[in-house]
């Protein structure tokens, strides 16, 4: 069997923070999955692919090898005719322009296909832990633990305002419009898999929602030699 823990969830929920700190404290590996779709877009705007040529050209370079991930050090690297490869930091990840034009890449279903296959082949022994909204129900429906997080709308805008200096209106709308169109996409919609544990993290600090994520593992068995 393998050991995987899924971590689903809208936006600001803690999800990420909870994947690398669970992933680092079990000596897993560990993946945002989001930032795989992120990491794609990058690729796309580098090589001028639009949206609409994304099905064939953008799915060509990601089964041509034009992204690669670290799982040690959770990097991420563009690999171009010519060029070779080349990191992408975290801050060009979540850059507001690459935040603003991931949608419309990471809903073309051609290109979801293709980076399913790339989320399923990033599992290594002696397990993974991996974030994002659609791990539990679509990348490893077969994960022995899936856990959902929820936050408040009000208290998600406030995370963001506080961690990346979005103005918060500007966050509670983008938050609720970003929830309501992954829920409600053709392909792979968030939601929590049916035999995931509900995890509400409103009033819990990223110090809580760890405690509670690692008790949880350790109920399943997943980190019963952590501490020992």
């Amino acid at each position: 069997m393998k050991r995987i823990i899924t971590l689903d969830g809208g936006a600001a929920t803690g999800k990420s923070t909870a994947m690398l700190r669970l992933s680092r404290t079990l000596g897993w590996h560990g993946i945002s999955t989001g930032h795989v779709y992120r990491a794609a877009t990058v690729l796309a705007m580098a090589e001028d692919i639009t949206p609409e040529q994304a099905p064939e050209r953008l799915v060509a370079r990601l089964q041509e090898g034009g992204l690669s991930y670290n799982q040690a050090t959770h990097s991420y690297f563009l690999s171009r005719p010519g060029l070779g490869a080349r990191p992408l930091p975290v801050e060009v990840l979540t850059s507001p322009e690459v935040s603003a034009k991931t949608p419309s890449y990471s809903r073309v279903p051609e290109v979801r296909a293709a980076l399913l296959d790339f989320q399923r082949g990033l599992y290594r022994d002696p397990g993974l832990v991996a974030d994002g909204r659609d791990c539990g129900t679509v990348v490893f429906p077969e994960a022995p633990l899936k856990i959902w997080l929820e936050v408040d709308g009000v208290e998600a805008a406030r995370r963001l305002n506080r961690g990346q200096g979005v103005p918060f209106e500007q966050a509670y709308v983008d938050v609720l419009e970003r929830n309501r169109l992954d829920r409600n996409r053709g392909t792979s919609p968030m939601a929590a898999a049916a035999d995931a544990i509900v995890v509400d993290t409103t009033r819990l600090t990223a110090d809580e929602v760890f405690a509670v994520v690692l008790e949880l593992a350790r109920r399943r068995g997943l980190a019963s030699r952590v501490g020992e």
